[in-house]
């Protein structure tokens, strides 16, 4: 699964340019599958010319913005390694990206001026998803999972096993003097996964204190340089022993720290792994939400100023860093401009050349200005609300309506 976080969204935020193609799908990791893979980005790349032409692009500016993306129809080791469940690109005139995600798309491509970013909240929006940091003895893995499903990521750089970890830390010495009381088999080759106690094997329970501390402190400066900015729970997957040491060197703020996805991780299969966390983070999740849904509908009731539903209040309010807390609905789109020097807002029924969509507009302007964003489906949205916001500060911002 490749790497996206609040830096990865803020810089395609921030991409402006005359055209910016999003395009959308799931993906499937079964071989049997994987030719609707390719079908599918087909399907959205004709999608994508059709638009084109419709703002009256000649066919060789079209061709050249998707060649790139073209060419992935040509590479089946990028939809058979290191696959999610759905697949994000991004297309302007001096890039193309694609992201391989845990988190299932319905099909979608998108031309505007700026990327299309409002499917990818239920992966960054603080009620969906959470990190998974199985330990074991030959094996260091981080997850990023959703209510959907749960992928490896494989750039994070971590150490990957107990005696690397201490060589990174200069203890050559003392690595040396622990393995050589370790089991030898009939061969006479060091048997580096013995001598666990009672403890499962490849588990790290049979380790001295001092020496699993210093290996998940090495582990923790990992998590911590890649999670830095986020604020999202992490599980811990491991033999229970784990936790209260982790727990001591531990930096990131939202470890779940009462709680441990059993076992070892390399005997759970990747759904496994996903139901056990989930179990465990979904209360948090779903208790901060409602913390959030009530104090809305009380400030809305009591304190009008700190709370609306007022779409031309809400829009504004994400641009100028007033909103504390957004509700926006997943699979709905509102067609528009807003412009924040004139503080205009322009709504349409349907998207007309030029639009965007301002819930997507809203939802990547509150969260990059520091708000927490609740994705929520229509039903769940407060009081059935189309969107809904708690402000920082009293202010008069609403936009004038233009058009």
């Amino acid at each position: 699964m490749d790497l996206f976080n609040r830096s990865e969204l803020r810089r395609l935020a921030e991409s402006e340019g005359d055209v910016s193609i999003s395009l959308y799908m799931p993906t499937y990791r079964n071989e049997s599958d994987w030719s609707q893979n390719t079908t599918r980005l087909k399907n959205l790349l004709r999608e994508a010319r059709d638009q084109l032409r419709e703002q009256d692009y000649r066919e060789d500016a079209i061709d050249d913005l998707l060649a790139d993306a073209r060419q992935l129809l040509d590479r089946p080791s990028f939809w058979r390694e290191n696959i999610g469940d759905g697949l994000a690109l991004f297309i302007a005139e001096d890039t193309t990206e694609a992201y391989r995600l845990p988190l299932t798309f319905d099909e979608v491509s998108v031309v505007e001026n700026r990327f299309h970013l409002k499917p990818l909240f239920p992966l960054i929006a603080a009620n969906n998803r959470f990190y998974v940091l199985a330990l074991s003895q030959n094996d260091v893995r981080l997850y990023q999972g959703t209510h959907q499903t749960i992928s490896e990521i494989e750039t994070a750089d971590i150490p990957s096993s107990l005696v690397e970890a201490i060589l990174a830390d200069d203890a050559q010495p003392q690595i040396q003097s622990h393995v050589q009381n370790r089991e030898t088999g009939a061969d006479g080759d060091r048997m580096d996964a013995a001598f666990h106690g009672q403890g499962e094997k490849d588990d790290l329970s049979g380790e001295p204190h001092e020496e699993l501390k210093q290996f998940f402190r090495e582990v923790d400066d990992s998590v911590s340089d890649y999670l830095h900015e986020e604020e999202v729970p992490l599980v811990l997957a491991g033999v229970s022993e784990y936790l209260p040491i982790y727990r001591e060197v531990n930096s990131y703020g939202n470890l779940i720290e009462d709680q441990i996805v059993a076992g070892n991780p390399e005997s759970l299969s990747i759904d496994s792994l996903h139901e056990n966390s989930w179990k465990i983070v979904e209360p948090v999740f779903l208790e901060a939400e409602k913390d959030e849904l009530d104090r809305f509908e009380q400030l809305y009731y009591q304190d009008e100023d700190m709370a609306s539903d007022d779409f031309n209040e809400i829009i504004p309010g994400c641009a100028y860093s007033r909103v504390d807390t957004l509700f926006v609905p997943v699979g709905e789109h509102r067609w528009g401009r807003f412009d924040p020097e004139t503080n205009t807002v322009e709504v349409h029924e349907s998207q007309q050349p030029g639009d965007g969509d301002l819930l997507n507009y809203a939802a990547v302007s509150a969260y990059l200005n520091g708000a927490t964003v609740h994705a929520l489906t229509p039903e769940k949205m407060p009081g059935g609300r189309s969107v809904a916001a708690t402000f920082r500060f009293r202010a008069d911002v609403a936009a004038n309506e233009g058009g």
